[in-house]
């Protein structure tokens, strides 16, 4: 793979610039195959030119094929590409977009085009998004969502990290209780003269599949039409708390997930906003910024999120991957060793061990993580 590691571009074997196949050689192309058009001579000419880092003889190869065949589509991603490696992206973006009024459907011209749209944005900035007056709350207003009481009106009272801990337990039980609910309303459906039931007998009338056991070893019941759980109380009282807590969060992994990276952070920056002292929150902030390319942001939220929460070993093995990327071998290897000698048999630990013992045998950050 031949890769432009300054705009993220590359190009091998598996992609639109993949040489033609082995039936049609080198020497086939020079000597005027009747098979393959003349303008493909030169693309080879230039991509052999391009690999061997000679740019001004790739650019001459690619400017003769263009004379013969000028809406020839490797040869234009190949110049599209040489002039992203070269940084000139505004002229690459225009050869790109030629080629997606030729080809709409080219798969390469497309990723190329997106990555140097986003190169081209500027450098986002935290604070003035932290600053807006949108988000600033009122006088009146708690410090979360929620309705905590607090005695002394003028004390700045945070959340503690504990607190988000807790919350991830009560949206277990929560799910839970709304298992047992579809169950309890199934087993009603099928026989409305029970009224009463317990949860061992969904189990055993197969409604559920196995017994749901709260994280703080709660007795589920039922109170009315409600799922009770008698550590963390109803499941209507218990959902209202979990999705306050949880809805910008929501959004924000939505949006995620979709790769709409922008909107993600959008929602992650308010989550932290609300709630400072979460520590997954800005582990997925962190994750978001790394993503879209802000190295240094991204580094102080996940030293954000493992201030609150030490055991987050996604947040680790992605600070170590930073750390990698910024050169600083030394503390990527510490992060990495420590989590393979404490976690033992688990995935994290066999990446953790992988990637330490590639950077120990001198491989870069690009061979080990090759920009998609």
């Amino acid at each position: 793979m031949f890769c432009f590691l300054s705009s993220g571009i590359c190009f091998g074997q598996n992609d639109s610039f993949s040489p033609p196949t082995s039936e049609t050689s080198v020497r086939d192309l020079l000597e005027g195959h009747q098979r393959t058009p003349k303008a493909d001579t030169y693309y080879l000419i230039a991509l052999s030119e391009a690999r061997k880092g000679n740019n001004e003889g790739a650019f001459k190869a690619i400017k003769t094929g263009l004379a013969i065949n000028s809406t020839n589509i490797r040869l234009l991603n190949l110049q599209g590409a040489l002039l992203a490696r070269e940084g000139k992206l505004i002229q690459a973006r225009k050869i790109f977009m030629m080629v997606l009024n030729l080809a709409p459907n080219d798969d390469y011209a497309k990723t190329s085009l997106s990555t140097i749209e986003h190169s081209m944005q500027p450098v986002r900035k935290i604070e003035p998004v932290i600053k807006r007056p949108a988000l600033t709350a009122a006088p009146e207003a708690p410090l979360s969502p929620l309705n905590i009481k607090n005695d002394n009106k003028n004390e700045n009272k945070l959340l503690e990290a504990e607190y988000f801990i807790e919350v991830k337990i009560k949206q277990q039980c929560y799910h839970n209780m709304a298992m047992i609910k579809r169950a309890q309303d199934a087993s009603l459906e099928a026989n409305p003269k029970e009224k009463d039931f317990s949860v061992q007998e969904l189990v055993e009338k197969k409604y559920l599949i196995s017994l749901p056991i709260c994280p703080k070893s709660g007795i589920y019941s039922r109170k009315n039409n409600d799922i009770i759980c008698d550590k963390h109380g109803t499941q209507t009282e218990l959902g209202a708390e979990v999705a306050n807590v949880y809805s910008e969060f929501n959004n924000g992994m939505r949006s995620k997930l979709s790769r709409n990276y922008l909107d993600a952070l959008k929602s992650f920056e308010q989550v932290v906003i609300l709630y400072p002292k979460w520590g997954e929150a800005h582990f997925q902030m962190g994750d978001t910024l790394f993503r879209l390319g802000e190295t240094d942001t991204a580094l102080d939220s996940l030293r954000t999120s493992l201030k609150h929460e030490p055991g987050n070993l996604d947040a680790e093995l992605l600070l170590a991957n930073i750390y990698f990327k910024k050169g600083m071998k030394a503390p990527a290897l510490t992060i990495l060793d420590r989590i393979t000698e404490q976690h033992k048999g688990s995935v994290y630990a066999y990446a953790a061990r992988s990637i330490a013992k590639s950077i120990r045998s001198g491989r870069s950050y690009y061979e080990l993580f090759p920009p998609q």
